[in-house]
């Protein structure tokens, strides 16, 4: 007996090519099951933590619409990253040439540098903070949402 006859059926059964195509449905599934449906498992415990954003230029009305009491919140990822525990808002100092040819350092009128530091709650790790299945570190750039101002920033500290 041979396992595939003339029409390509497996011991006259069912298709190769139905076969295949069982097999791939099957394998989607099992893939979507196990990323989206099943929750994640944690390492360790949840625990208490400080995480400093700073935000190298943003307009200055914006920052001084972040208060404290905020809430932080990760667009790329859709990760509630805590709240905000304090705001400092830093002049930024622009390089120009005068008129004279000498480079001269100003504060800007508009831009300004922000650090946000944030009560947050995750699992610590080896490589950085876990909040909702996000690994966060320090250089970790990011789009948030804090209060009714929209940041890009970056990770400085975790502690």
């Amino acid at each position: 007996m041979k396992i595939a006859d003339e029409k390509g059926r497996l011991f006259g059964k069912i298709n190769i090519i139905d076969l295949l195509v069982i097999i791939v449905v099957l394998a989607a599934v099992c893939f979507a099951l196990f990323r989206y449906v099943l929750p994640k498992t944690d390492k360790g415990e949840e625990q208490a933590c400080e995480m400093v954003l700073f935000c190298h230029d943003a307009p200055r009305f914006t920052a001084e619409q972040v208060k404290t009491g905020d809430s932080v919140w990760d667009q790329s990822y859709d990760v509630d990253l805590g709240t905000v525990k304090s705001v400092e808002i830093l002049p930024l100092m622009e390089t120009q040439t005068g008129p004279d040819g000498r480079t001269v350092s100003t504060e800007s009128d508009w831009l300004v540098s922000v650090v946000l530091v944030l009560d947050s709650k995750g699992v610590k790790e080896e490589h950085g903070l876990r909040i909702d299945g996000s690994l966060y570190a320090s250089g970790h750039t990011m789009t948030v949402f804090a209060g009714e101002a929209k940041l890009y920033l970056k990770v400085r500290e975790i502690r």
